[in-house]
């Protein structure tokens, strides 16, 4: 007969606490919505009832975290309201929405969840503290079917009852795998034609699998209503993802949980995998807090760091030709009015007895230089011979030692000698005639002095992390913004750039190009007069930057990377070590992404791809910086003040240039910004922003 004195396991009725309010929309129907991709938090508590507070010293408590993982875009509402965007610089506002919109798939996420007393630090003692008893999920693995077929999953939800104990949990996992099948099939044919049919019949795992399941060979009657009151006390489900997770600190007051995605199990056929698979979704966790019954509500305090691969520019030199004057020097034979020069024996007389015969030389001379500069923010690599001819004359080109400037020296000489007073019948008047030419045109192969072209594209690993904070009672609540902590390069060795799928293209047209290249190697100078095969090289290359294959190499933008199967789960090795180690570290500060000297060398990049960029970039830095920050920087570099560039001041790191110019970091953040070319709002228009939005509602 069923006992009715315990009653049926309750659905827990959760009450939220707190939520990072920045993902909430405080005005709907608007144009202005919270940022799509992400991170959130939300806390859910309930405390059970004293009939099932069954521990003489401990409260319990059911807590639910649920955090949302999903990409990172760095535009949110705060960056919209702190940027003046009709202020903006056409030639910096491409690259700025750019990057701001890119969107950085998860690849990893960190979550602690830490209580506390409400009391100050110190007053009470760690044995005292508020601990989690138990929580759940607490693992979750992997195991790699042993055949050709693939693995499915499709759900992933776990049923959580909690038990009488009112301190313990037990979970059930839905389970749906598909591990192919067998089957059958017909075939027939006649007079050449024919057809025929298969039937594959699925093979797999559909159900549920208790984790804390027990087998025995005794058979029971049960009364199932009585059985459930007996055993469970609360019941609730919380959403899973299918990725790996690991969890720590079961007994602490410090929880903390690490999700994973899957390994890539199954090579492709072309024997290349896409990358790390995302982690998206939602993602919730229950945990079970035991507190000293005669202290007041605890705290609860959560961090979520999540992990992104993104793409930075990989940046080379750009390279271009152009064709200077030509020197031309003609020297017209000479007259005896001209420049007296040699006097020569030109023949020999004879009559009874010979004599020399002089002669006395006379010379003009030709000469004309062709000057060429370098444009603004190129120097000269290396030159071209197009025309280099002379006839008694000779040609030169002297490049300066920085690069800047070329010059092309063309002399010629014109000659004559005419006989002299001595006697001579047979000797001719005039010997050693002749007009003197020099021509000679080079073109001169220019590299810019800074990396200004994109060539292609490698990632790097961004980390970033939010927190909340909440005393439940109180409805405090402390949120932090999603925030950048590091951003950390790959190894070279995990790392697939992608310009290198770009190598094929251009092996095949350096191929084409050799011969071509061996032609012209013995007109090619560097800029030392040498012969120079790789200037040649360089300069087909330059030729042949119509072609297709150069089109694509030169725009380093291909469809996706690839990765090796055990590449790409090494990859995500170094991801979650990564992630671990910058929980740690000293030396992170969390900066918003447009503080960070990364955005603000990725902005510089996308600048000086365009002509007013680069022209902005190379101008003074007393244009664009304040003149005390550029003095301090001239003094620094040991230059002049007006030879300072913008370019010379963006390449300092921030905290470096605060300390060389003695201002606040901050500041140096928002001054480098500005000399690019984003305005950002005043505090007053701020306000007047915040103040038109209050009187709409």
């Amino acid at each position: 007969m069923s006992n009715f004195k315990l009653s049926l396991p309750t659905d827990i009725p959760w009450e939220r606490i707190c939520v990072t309010e920045d993902m909430i929309d405080p005005r709907i129907c608007d144009d202005r919505l919270p940022a799509k991709w992400q991170t959130s938090l939300a806390v859910f508590k309930y405390v059970p009832d004293e009939e099932n507070q069954i521990y003489p010293k401990y409260r319990i408590t059911y807590l639910k975290v649920t955090a949302t993982l999903t990409g990172y875009q760095p535009l949110d509402q705060e960056v919209q309201g702190t940027i003046d965007w009709s202020g903006v610089d056409v030639t910096t506002i491409p690259g700025l929405t750019e990057l701001l919109n890119s969107y950085n798939p998860c690849h990893g996420a960190i979550l602690q969840v830490l209580v506390g007393p409400k009391e100050a630090e110190g007053k009470l003692p760690l044995a005292e503290y508020p601990f989690f008893m138990d929580f759940e999920p607490k693992k979750r693995e992997l195991y790699e079917l042993a055949t050709d077929t693939k693995e499915k999953q499709s759900r992933s939800i776990e049923s959580l009852n909690v038990t009488k104990s009112s301190g313990s949990t037990q979970s059930m996992e839905i389970l749906d795998v598909d591990m192919g099948g067998g089957g059958f099939g017909m075939q027939a044919s006649y007079a050449g034609t024919g057809g025929g049919f298969n039937y594959t019949a699925p093979n797999g795992q559909w159900g549920t699998k208790q984790l804390n399941a027990q087998e025995g060979m005794s058979s029971r009657s049960s009364d199932v209503g009585t059985e459930k009151r007996e055993t469970f006390s609360f019941s609730t489900q919380i959403s899973q993802m299918y990725h790996l997770l690991d969890s720590y600190h079961l007994g602490t007051n410090r929880a903390v949980f690490f999700v994973q995605p899957r390994p890539h199990t199954l090579e492709e056929p072309s024997g290349f995998v896409r990358g790390p698979r995302p982690v998206e979704g939602i993602q919730e966790f229950f945990l079970v807090v035991a507190q000293l019954k005669e202290q007041d509500d605890f705290c609860v305090a959560i961090r979520l760091d999540t992990s992104h691969l993104t793409t930075t520019p990989i940046m080379d030199y750009d390279r271009k030709s152009e064709s200077t004057s030509i020197a031309s020097a003609n020297a017209a034979v000479a007259t005896d009015h001209d420049i007296p020069a040699e006097r020569i024996v030109g023949a020999r007389a004879c009559f009874i007895e010979c004599w020399d015969v002089h002669y006395q030389c006379y010379r003009t001379q030709a000469q004309d230089t062709v000057t060429y500069d370098a444009p603004a923010g190129y120097r000269i690599e290396s030159y071209n011979d197009l025309i280099n001819e002379a006839t008694h004359g000779s040609t030169s080109v002297v490049v300066t030692p920085n690069g800047h400037t070329l010059n092309i020296n063309a002399e010629a000489a014109g000659h004559i000698c005419y006989e002299g007073s001595e006697v001579c019948v047979d000797c001719p008047d005039t010997i050693q005639a002749w007009a003197g030419h020099a021509r000679r045109q080079v073109q001169v192969n220019l590299v810019s002095t800074t990396p200004t072209k994109q060539v292609g594209e490698e990632q790097v690993l961004m980390i970033t992390t939010r927190g909340l904070c909440c005393c439940a009672s109180e409805r405090g609540r402390h949120p932090l913004r999603e925030l950048v902590v590091a951003i950390r390069p790959i190894p070279a060795h995990l790392a697939v750039s992608r310009a290198a799928a770009n190598y094929a293209a251009r092996y095949q047209m350096a191929n084409a190009a050799a011969a071509s290249t061996q032609a012209v190697a013995a007109l090619t100078h560097a800029v030392d007069g040498e012969p120079c095969v790789e200037c040649a090289e360089k300069a087909r290359a330059v030729a042949a930057a119509g072609a297709p294959a150069a089109a694509t190499m030169s725009t380093g933008r291909v469809s996706e990377s690839r990765y090796t199967l055990q590449q790409v789960n090494e990859l995500s090795n170094y991801i979650r070590i990564e992630t671990l180690k910058s929980l740690n570290d000293p030396t992170a500060v969390p900066q918003k992404f447009i503080d960070t000297n990364f955005f603000a060398k990725q902005l510089e990049y996308k600048v000086v791809q365009s002509r007013l960029g680069r022209e902005r970039v190379r101008g003074q830095g007393t244009v664009r910086l304040p003149k005390e920050v550029v003095n301090r920087v001239a003094a620094y570099l040991k230059k002049e003040a007006k030879s300072v560039s913008l370019e010379d001041v963006l390449t300092f790191r921030n905290a470096d240039l605060a300390r060389i110019a003695g201002v606040d970091e901050a500041d140096v953040r928002r001054m480098k910004l500005e000399a690019l070319g984003v305005t950002f709002k005043s505090e007053s228009s701020k306000n007047d922003d915040g103040a038109s939005k209050s009187k709409r509602k």
